[in-house]
């Protein structure tokens, strides 16, 4: 269905978001899936507005065929506005604001142009009063600086400067992103953490015997992300140069982003020993990235940092336990048996890793398989995520109601 007319019948609280991409995308990463859920956990106490990109990725910006661009389009639980390069403009986000009139407005970023375009209009003062929540997503961590760093010092600096953030609510998934927060834009901040949404249900028909067998001698590892600097590719490759003995076979799955990079990474490939079989298999849909999660046996992601990361509960839905880095917020993988996390100034120890995961039999697996299983439906199950995000949403929309009283 599409429309020119956001207004909705219903008396639920409506929440406007702005963020780079979202559905039908299927190549822009974790962000988009953080509105996803949000959305569909959140969709009976409250209608949601989305205002994004109308193409797929940084590294794909052929526009939809499946949405219309410029109008409001009903996909899944929400409404959705696409909007081109150039009419991503304050103007834009001023108008569609003003259009929807919504309670409380959710920034999915701190630093993409929706975002930015929607604060400056918000400063100058294009549109009314109204609470704003902001979720960096792991925009502000030291290792998401490193990358154009000196470009996002300067919006940083600017945007102190002219009180660009005066007033928001921030979100943090994190402790950590909470400090990192503060480390950014100052202490004394409103923050609340909640972590990030992951779906009420990943795999619900999964069963542990269509894992595959798991003989001493030989592996299959999946990178399972977006081919980008900060995934760390390169550093699992450059390792794998080492392995000469078992037979490694490693699929290399998602969305090529960084040209430069990734020539880095296919040298490396090039020159891997004989024994290492590496499968490139590009963007995959939702859906297709797990059936390869359930046909592997190892999730490898050698992040230089992650907010949250939704690849890792996706993974451990699949039975396919983990070997990351110490940069990420899941710290009980080692302690729960659901693989390791080893600081990538390691390299030995990952070396170590890699050897004993081509060693382990069928049995360790099992029992690693099982637990990672178990450990994804726990955490999946537990309603305090849900209700630190309510929280977030009830502060902002009291917020909205007290700025009506007082009015």
């Amino acid at each position: 269905m599409n429309d020119r007319n956001p207004g909705s019948t219903t008396t639920k609280k409506k929440i406007l978001v702005f963020c780079d991409f979202y559905l039908p995308s299927i190549k822009s990463g974790g962000g988009m899936w953080t509105v996803v859920n949000l959305v569909d956990r959140f969709c009976d106490r409250y209608d949601f507005y989305v205002v994004t990109r109308n193409y797929d990725s940084k590294g794909d910006t052929k526009p939809y065929t499946t949405v219309k661009t410029g109008e409001w389009n009903t996909v899944g639980n929400a409404r959705v506005y696409y909007v081109t390069n150039r009419d991503l403009t304050r103007t834009t986000c001023a108008n569609l604001t003003n259009d929807v009139n919504p309670d409380a407005v959710f920034l999915n970023s701190a630093l993409s142009r929706p975002v930015v375009k929607f604060l400056m209009a918000r400063q100058k003062q294009m549109v009314t009063d109204m609470p704003v929540i902001v979720a960096p997503c792991g925009e502000l961590s030291v290792g998401a600086l490193k990358g154009k760093s000196l470009k996002k010092r300067l919006f940083i600096a600017y945007a102190k400067v002219i009180g660009l953030f005066d007033k928001v609510i921030w979100k943090a998934s994190s402790e950590l992103e909470a400090a990192e927060i503060a480390t950014a834009f100052g202490r004394g901040l409103e923050t609340f953490v909640a972590p990030d949404l992951a779906p009420k249900t990943i795999l619900p028909d999964f069963q542990p015997e269509s894992k595959p067998k798991k003989t001493p001698g030989a592996v299959k590892f999946i990178f399972l992300s977006r081919l980008v600097r900060k995934k760390n590719l390169k550093y699992f490759l450059e390792r794998l140069k080492t392995i000469n003995t078992g037979s490694v076979e490693l699929d290399i799955v998602g969305p090529l982003e960084d040209r430069s990079y990734w020539h880095e990474c296919k040298a490396v490939i090039d020159d891997l020993p004989s024994n290492i079989l590496v499968k490139i298999v590009g963007a995959v849909s939702y859906a297709d990235g797990l059936k390869l999660l359930c046909r592997n046996h190892f999730l490898v992601l050698p992040t230089l940092n992650e907010n949250f990361g939704y690849v890792f509960i996706e993974s451990l839905a699949a039975g396919s336990p983990l070997l990351t880095t110490n940069q990420t917020s899941w710290d009980e993988i080692d302690e729960k048996n659901l693989g390791w996390q080893v600081p990538l100034d390691n390299e030995n120890e990952w070396n170590r890793k890699i050897e004993h995961c081509i060693q382990m039999n069928d049995d360790e697996y099992r029992t690693m398989s099982n637990a990672a299983r178990k450990y994804a439906l726990d955490w999946l199950a537990k309603p305090e995520y849900d209700e630190a995000t309510e929280t977030v949403l009830m502060r902002a929309l009291n917020n909205s109601a007290q700025n009506v009283s007082n009015g």
